[in-house]
């Protein structure tokens, strides 16, 4: 049996899928011939008037979205008399047939209705009252269901009505816009773990109760599997209504679920687009808020981004990269530029820092941080950090004055306990000596367990190779790492760099961090030093080692003899 839960555990691209059951699904499938419609669905209407699609099949006109429509559903069943079934003869170019769905007691009326819709002129199918009759008791034995149970419109569904919103909104004054917003349960997987499937669905349905009754009028809401949904905006609503409409979207999960297990809490993130300043089509419009959406992930749960050019186009460059990059290693497609690190005292060479580079067939050269962060995010980190070790030691080899060689690595690799075996073979198989090698971890990425990471780290430092830590002071616990692992370097980040000389506090800050290193005898290299003040400021202060644009920028070829001089 399906269920929202569920369906995170499957990889969904744009998607757009309903979340009822197996046996739900067949039921209204059935109903199709059956009555001789082109299409069934399962209505909430409030006493307002506003229909609420529960369940679908089959292509559903625009009008059903309508408050008038509703209206007219709830009027044609209170002058039924006694018939099972009730009719709505022709409205706007259809004929409904409709029959209550029993739900008990509820104030102001049966609010549950099964309906059948055919273009006007056609006929249903004779029984087509009284089938619509008998699924109706079966509906009504399942109600608990209903409306806890999400079943939204399906991905048919959702496409078509956003091409009628954009139909609609060409037709509007010039300056007429709409938005589609996607929203996604935060770490759904992780509630399956801990909680299991079926709480999780139940959270969902609260989510999609909460949602419903923030809505305005005209919106439009549909499910897209796994814990994703979409949201449509009236045409005329403005980018900055829509902020406010996402923002109080987050509000409704600042109370925490109730359940029999107690209060379970959860949150929601937002991407969003607008038609037409974000995109001009239905696919890009999609494309744009999944980009936003992304973005707003990265940053953790409970937040919003709206879209725009630079989140889109990075986005559709990911979106088939994993591929490219697979390929790129085994072809050897990759390549390195060196960036030299120069000592203060004797303002010479002492080694180049290797920097991962990849052009991309028919896109150019890649941003580094894009792809690598990629790359850690899908699992294919490792295969470009060992290609990166492997031909940075062979490069090294062959330069005229041995000078260090500084390898950039994943702190991945330590929760796995393999940087070692790498860093070992790697020398093995090259013949670098290992005093040469600098392995350098980012910061900015969590190292894991610290148990496994210093025994990890010990080994690797065990082969005579030198340990750094990258983007120093700009990622997590810096001093906690410095006390526990065993270091032979700090790379500063440029952050501490850029103000120096300008900011009194960057300034103390910077004076704090080198005091420390000298301490704990752990070297300091800083990078970004663009300045002669910069470099002279450090110097001073006992900076051993620096690298930036004043000092050469990263080349790609390694022999430029400026470079490799001892």
């Amino acid at each position: 049996m399906s269920s929202p839960a569920r369906d995170a555990q499957k990889e969904t691209d744009h998607e757009y899928s309903g979340t009822s059951s197996d046996r739900r699904s067949l039921l209204f499938r059935l109903l199709l011939p059956a009555t001789g419609a082109s299409a069934v669905a399962l209505l909430d209407i409030s006493a307002s008037g506003i229909p609420d699609i529960l369940y679908s099949v089959g292509p559903l006109p625009a009008i059903l979205h309508k408050v008038e429509t509703g209206k007219l559903i709830r009027m044609a069943e209170q002058e039924r008399n006694g018939e099972s079934s009730f009719s709505c003869p022709y409205l706007e170019d259809y004929a409904l047939i409709g029959c209550p769905v029993p739900s008990g007691s509820v104030e102001g009326g049966t609010r549950l209705f099964l309906i059948a819709l055919r273009p006007s002129g056609k006929h249903f199918a004779v029984p087509a009252g009284c089938v619509l009759r008998d699924v109706a008791g079966q509906l009504a034995d399942d109600s608990t269901e209903y409306p806890e149970k999400s079943a939204l419109p399906d991905r048919e569904e959702s496409l078509r009505v956003l091409h009628q919103f954009i139909e609609r909104t060409g037709k509007l004054s010039r300056r007429a816009v709409f938005s589609l917003i996607h929203l996604n349960l935060d770490h759904l997987s992780l509630i399956n773990d801990r909680y299991g499937w079926d709480t999780a669905d139940l959270i969902l349905a609260e989510m999609i109760r909460r949602l419903r009754s923030v809505l305005p009028e005209g919106c439009f809401l549909s499910s897209i599997g796994g814990g994703h949904f979409m949201v449509l905006t009236p045409p005329g609503t403005t980018a900055v209504t829509t902020r406010s409409l996402v923002n109080a979207i987050l509000q409704i999960s600042s109370t925490p679920v109730s359940l029999d297990m107690g209060a379970v809490p959860f949150s929601i993130s937002a991407g969003w687009s607008v038609y037409p300043q974000d995109a001009g089509d239905a696919n890009q419009l999609i494309l744009a808020a999944r980009a936003a959406l992304t973005e707003a992930n990265r940053t953790g749960g409970g937040h919003e981004r709206r879209a725009n050019a630079e989140l889109t186009n990075a986005y559709a460059i990911t979106s088939n990269l994993e591929q490219d990059l697979l390929k790129a290693v085994e072809d050897d497609a990759l390549f390195l530029k060196w960036m030299p690190i120069v000592d203060t005292d004797s303002q010479k060479i002492i080694g180049h820092e290797a920097l991962l580079r990849w052009t991309r067939p028919g896109h150019g050269e890649v941003a580094p941080n894009l792809f690598i962060r990629y790359a850690e995010e899908v699992g294919m980190i490792e295969a470009l950090d060992s290609w990166s070790l492997r031909n940075a030691c062979l490069a090294a080899l062959r330069w005229p004055t041995p000078l260090r060689v500084c390898v950039n690595v994943s702190p991945v690799w330590l929760v796995n306990e393999r940087l070692a075996p790498l860093v070992d073979t790697v020398l093995t198989e090259t013949g670098l000596p290992p005093g040469r090698l600098q392995i350098e971890l980012s910061e900015c990425r969590p190292f894991g367990p610290s148990d496994i990471a210093f025994r990890e780290l010990s080994r690797v430092r065990a082969l005579g190779v030198r340990l750094a830590i990258d983007d120093f002071g700009a990622g997590y616990s810096s001093l906690e790492r410095l006390r526990i692992y065993p270091l032979d370097q700090i790379k500063l980040d440029r952050a501490f760099v850029q103000y120096l000389g300008e900011d009194m506090r960057a300034d103390e800050i910077m004076y704090a961090i080198l005091s420390l290193a000298r301490s704990l005898n752990i070297t300091c290299c800083a990078k970004g030093v663009e300045t002669e003040h910069q470099m002279a400021l450090l110097d001073a202060n006992g900076c051993e080692e620096v690298q930036g644009y004043l000092l050469g920028a990263p080349v790609r070829d390694s022999h430029v003899p400026h470079l490799a001089q001892a």
